[in-house]
């Protein structure tokens, strides 16, 4: 006897502790967060097709980056490029993306640490945006 009544006060507790505890499971701003989260999805299709003509390194001294010619050379073309440490945000640099004419970019990096870097590249080119993702280790680990 003793055992069901201490089962139906758990089950009565659980009840009522449901009831009061209110559980958000769904953003208040749930619409707008799903639209840009479709255009990110949207971005990373665009770019699929050119994939063969990214190529991205990364050293303590330089980040050399080739793009598309036929984005780059466009009257429109603007981006930027975001490295990610993920094990130290005080590292995170972004840049404007300013390619050459032949779509390479390259810039001079003064003393990159060793070890993992995203590298996150947004692109608009001829009215459509590209978004690429590349994860680069540096140094020996």
């Amino acid at each position: 006897m003793t055992y069901f009544a201490l089962v139906l006060c758990g089950a009565v507790t659980l009840v009522v502790y449901s009831l009061k505890h209110k559980t958000h499971l769904v953003r208040t701003d749930y619409y707008e967060q799903e639209v840009k989260y479709q255009e990110q999805i949207e971005r990373i299709k665009r770019t699929h097709p050119f994939l063969s003509e990214i190529n991205a390194e990364l050293t303590k001294k330089d980040l050399v980056l080739k793009l598309p010619e036929a984005h780059t050379s466009a009257s429109d073309f603007s981006g930027s490029i975001w490295l990610y440490r993920p094990s130290n945000s005080n590292l995170d640099q972004k840049f404007q993306l300013n390619p050459n004419g032949s779509g390479i970019y390259q810039k001079e990096m003064n003393d990159l640490q060793d070890g993992l870097w995203k590298l996150k590249i947004l692109w608009t080119s001829k009215g459509e945006e590209y978004y690429y993702e590349n994860s680069i280790v540096t140094g020996n680990l």
